[in-house]
């Protein structure tokens, strides 16, 4: 009895562990395989945080892009459309000038017909190359309009849709005083160049057309 009892714990013991052996740390190799695969994950995950961040400043910069050129170019084309405009009925010079690059319109400002001075708007838009933006000039006081612009084009159309300076070969800027009030239609076309980013821009183009009212008064 006993020497079965001392074989049993004997195979007992031998079956056992050695002190340690469950709660032994990683290899070396187990580490660099891990921490090699950690670095895969937090590349891509990187990669990925980066792209979207990317998107996202450029969707912005081309929302504010828009809006600007949008806002801008409706307030040209409200003066544009008014150029002209006497409720007195009086002669004025609607377009004093009218270049591929600037415009300057002349109109009653103040409908009130008990002054008896008009109120006359005199107001220029002009691309500034050297300053890459939009001048507005009013009352003899000028200030910037738009900025970032690549690009102003007005183009100049008569009651039939033609071209005034490229289809009928009038001068840029039309000079003569009959020519300009031919004009019926002013195509305005404005380009704006945003940074989005690290070595990144947006460019958006907004073209109106706007119809000369008074022109044909």
């Amino acid at each position: 009895m006993n020497r079965l009892m001392t074989r049993k714990i004997a195979d007992l013991t031998e079956a056992q562990p050695t002190p340690g052996y469950w709660i032994r740390g990683f290899t070396l190799a187990e580490l660099m395989v891990a921490l090699a695969v950690a670095s895969i994950v937090l590349a891509v995950i990187t990669g990925v945080y980066a792209g979207l961040m990317r998107s996202y400043t450029t969707q912005n910069a081309a929302a504010e892009v828009q809006q600007t050129v949008r806002a801008g170019i409706d307030y040209m084309a409200e003066d544009i459309m008014m150029a002209g405009f006497n409720p007195r009925n009086g002669s004025i010079i609607a377009i004093e000038e009218a270049g591929s690059t600037r415009i300057r319109v002349r109109f009653d400002r103040n409908t009130d017909l008990q002054d008896s001075t008009p109120d006359f708007g005199d107001v220029a838009y002009e691309f500034n190359t050297a300053d890459s933006r939009i001048d507005q000039t009013e009352g003899g006081s000028t200030q910037p309009y738009i900025d970032n612009v690549t690009n102003l084009t007005f183009t100049y159309r008569d009651a039939d849709g033609q071209d005034l300076i490229n289809d009928l070969g009038k001068p840029d800027p039309i000079a003569d005083l009959a020519d300009r009030a031919d004009i019926r239609i002013v195509e305005i076309s404005i380009t704006v160049q945003e940074p989005a980013g690290r070595d990144r821009t947006v460019d958006r183009t907004y073209t109106t057309r706007v119809w000369c009212r008074n022109m044909s008064l």
